[in-house]
């Protein structure tokens, strides 16, 4: 089995998926709440160099182990992929680091394990929550990589993933894919940071006007840059506009190149929070923010 083949079975396996699990097709999916709805138990703990498991019925299941040790984006793909072999009634599979890294394709990959990796693109990336991304930064499609990196942070995926699936969505080309998958997102990171600290771990979210009414989910130590002239308005528990990386605090109010923008999360936030920012005109900008929950132990355990 080719990709392209891979992706064309994956394509409509995703689709079906999405109308029988009832999952939005343009907006962040929630992977998660989708295997609750297939009826997939997942736990999660540290695995060492093992991504994830997916158990079949015929072994006891269906359900998913995954490692804690990965971050929230790369556990998000991860399940996404174990979904896939659920959907696609294969059997019970381990899932390697050192067979399925990020950004790294193999076209010697066994023929369950492109179908899986494919359908987790598809399932997470649909082209409507892809363009709803795409509105949220103000592009019908990127034209640098540091935009992809802004569109993966409102699809909740992997920088060098997303990149590959644009082409297949046909945003970019292939010769702009091979460009930009390579990037390192720290890069990208510090560009749209202006400056202020953040941990190598941690997302940078930019805000402008596309992202009104939006609903960002944020990890402790994520940056959020009101991307126009504006101050944010009073800032919820959780949340800080002191600098957690040099002690300064920002000035609130004042054009140039602070002004106020920049918020940090903490490890205080704990629940949907809402926030509000006023631009230089006058106007209300509006935007939820809800923390990834810790996913340890038994879904049946993590916060919704």
């Amino acid at each position: 089995m080719s990709w392209g083949e891979a992706h064309g079975i994956a394509m409509i396996a995703a689709a079906h998926a999405h109308e029988d699990l009832k999952v939005r097709r343009d907006d962040y999916v929630d992977v998660f709440a989708a295997l609750r709805a297939a009826g997939v138990e997942v736990m999660a703990q540290k695995l060492g160099p093992l991504l994830g498991l997916y158990v079949a019925a015929d072994d006891h299941g269906p359900a998913c182990l995954l490692n804690t040790g990965l971050a929230e984006t790369d556990l998000r793909h991860t399940l996404a992929h174990e979904l896939g072999h659920h959907v696609l009634g294969h059997g019970t599979t381990l899932d390697h680091d050192a067979d399925r890294r990020w950004g790294r394709w193999g076209e010697d990959w066994p023929e369950h394990e492109k179908a899986a990796e494919a359908f987790a693109s598809w399932f997470l990336m649909p082209l409507p929550a892809v363009r709803a991304a795409c509105a949220r930064i103000g592009v019908q499609r990127p034209s640098d990589p540091a935009e992809v990196y802004q569109i993966a942070r409102w699809l909740g995926t992997p920088y060098a993933t997303t990149v590959r699936h644009l082409v297949r969505v046909k945003s970019i080309g292939g010769a702009v894919e091979r460009r930009w998958a390579g990037i390192a997102p720290a890069g990208l990171k510090s560009l749209l940071a202006h400056g202020c600290g953040f941990s190598s771990r941690a997302h940078v979210h930019t805000l402008g006007p596309g992202a009104h009414e939006g609903h960002a989910r944020v990890g402790t130590g994520d940056l959020l840059w009101l991307d126009f002239p504006g101050t944010w308005d009073a800032v919820p528990r959780g949340l800080t506009c002191e600098d957690p990386f040099d002690g300064a605090q920002l000035p609130w109010g004042e054009a140039g190149f602070d002004g106020g923008r920049a918020l940090w999360v903490t490890e205080d936030l704990d629940t949907t929070s809402a926030l509000t920012a006023t631009a230089g005109g006058g106007e209300t900008f509006r935007i939820t923010v809800s923390p990834t929950p810790r996913r340890r132990g038994s879904d049946h355990f993590w916060p919704s």
